[in-house]
């Protein structure tokens, strides 16, 4: 099994970095990684597809894949609405004469304003200069710190640094808000489907609530979690993506270990007999280690700055992200019990299915994405 793991993960985890290295330096986000990612979303369908007729449910396909492709696709290309992008080509498609003249009548007043500023400055350094005649060392004063305060002040009278982060964080809000809006849109219209399809069929009584309650339930579990993989990315970056992972699989890692090393208080026996508390705490301890590298390494390279999360976030961000990845992890073992499947899936040797593999994933992007939403991780 462990060998299996290495020879498929090691792989897989290099591909992933190559990918988000393109999405990285893509012209527009998501470019690279939208078609590897919608390629796991099918078997994710396929998966969650089996596991619910294995529990003598069946919803229409159909309704299913089209809920989920909708929601992540609409996730992805609404996030578009926000960016310079979609800027950029506003302008290019705007009326050329009246921008022309709009853009004529701004330089005009530009002008006319930087005219102003030369006058009133050319009076301020006359005064002063007569100030230093008469005053001599006080009127240096005063005038060093007029200097001073128009230092800190840009062309236009805004202090710079305050304008740049100001902007930066109102992009990354309306980018994340703009798209969710329009992911719980897709949520309602892939419900509504689904309340259509099961109109459709019906001829008798009997099984139709169950169905339709099992496609709502795939559209949620799979469409709607795995969107806040793709806003997480469009609004925040690759770096925000990449640093959710780590933490996620970092707990599973540390989880793994510990429990084999030392477990013996069993967590959930039920579900996952394999987990123990000494697993649960050894898996929290390395999701924060995760945390700590995203923010002391990843942020740092991946921007050319450091980041501004304090310690207070880091620990927050491990702890969240990795109980979220935790609770993921026996979701998936839930419906797996219920089901009497051991595995989602055989697609993924050595790890099951896909659902296997993104169960911590899909409950951990949305804790992430608040997190940064919110500013705790930054």
């Amino acid at each position: 099994m462990l060998i299996w793991r290495l020879s498929i993960g090691i792989p897989v985890v290099a591909a992933l970095v190559g990918l988000c290295y393109l999405d990285a330096k893509a012209p527009a986000p998501g470019l690279a990684l939208i078609p590897f990612f919608l390629i796991c979303v099918y078997f994710l369908c396929k998966e969650a597809l089996a596991l619910l007729n294995a529990g003598g449910i069946y919803p229409r396909r159909t309704t299913i894949y089209f809920g989920v492709f909708g929601t992540i696709l609409l996730a992805w290309a609404s996030s578009y609405n926000s960016l310079p992008l979609l800027i950029e080509l506003e302008r290019t498609l705007a009326d050329p004469p009246s921008q022309t003249l709009v853009d004529e009548e701004a330089a005009d007043e530009d002008a006319k304003k930087d005219e102003e500023i030369d006058r009133a400055t050319e009076a301020l350094e006359t005064a002063l200069a007569a100030l230093r005649s008469i005053q001599g060392d006080e009127a240096d004063d005063v005038a060093r710190n007029v200097e001073r305060e128009d230092a800190a002040f840009d062309g236009r009278g805004e202090l710079a640094s305050r304008s740049f982060w100001a902007f930066s964080d109102g992009a990354q809000w309306k980018t994340a808000a703009f798209a969710s809006v329009h992911t719980l849109l897709a949520i309602a219209a892939g419900v509504l489907i689904a309340f259509v399809g099961e109109m459709l069929r019906f001829k008798l009584p009997g099984g139709h609530l169950i169905n339709l309650t099992g496609a709502v339930f795939a559209i949620v579990y799979v469409g709607l979690l795995g969107s806040f993989l793709v806003m997480l990315r469009i609004a925040y970056g690759v770096p925000a993506l990449v640093s959710m992972i780590i933490v996620a699989k970092l707990c599973d890692v540390g989880a793994y270990t510990v429990g084999r090393l030392i477990g013996r208080h069993k967590m959930a026996p039920s579900l996952s007999p394999g987990k123990t508390i000494e697993g649960a705490v050894g898996g929290i301890a390395f999701a924060i280690l995760g945390a700590w590298l995203s923010v002391a390494v990843l942020f740092p390279l991946a921007t050319g700055e450091p980041s501004q999360t304090t310690w207070v976030g880091v620990v927050v961000y491990g702890l969240a992200v990795g109980l979220a990845g935790m609770l993921g992890d026996l979701a998936e073992s839930l419906i797996k019990r219920d089901v009497m499947r051991k595995d989602s899936g055989t697609n993924v040797p050595g790890f099951g299915g896909f659902l296997d593999v993104y169960d911590s994933l899909l409950l951990a992007a949305p804790v992430a994405f608040g997190l940064w939403a919110f500013h705790v991780i930054k």
